[in-house]
């Protein structure tokens, strides 16, 4: 089970395995994932670059860690409605 904080509507965060994930829903609809570990860290200095997606099934094929954050997000999107 993924421990997920939504930040607003649109923004989630959640940390796997020394991985700290930002997915957000950008105004076009894509999906940003931003990625910061310790890879970023020594060669980026922290700043990771996102990567698109269309969907959230999408990213969860790409990100085996994130596997069911359609799911959670849809749930607490659904929460925060009613």
């Amino acid at each position: 089970m993924i421990n997920i904080t939504m930040v607003s509507l649109n923004k989630f965060t959640t940390s796997v395995r020394g991985h700290n994930f930002t997915i957000e829903r950008m105004p076009s609809g894509i999906w940003w994932v931003i990625v910061v570990n310790a890879s970023v860290q020594a060669y980026n200095r922290g700043v990771a670059m996102p990567k698109e997606f269309d969907t959230l099934e999408e990213i969860e094929a790409r990100y085996k860690s994130l596997r069911g954050i359609s799911e959670l997000v849809s749930d607490l999107s659904d929460q925060v409605q009613h």
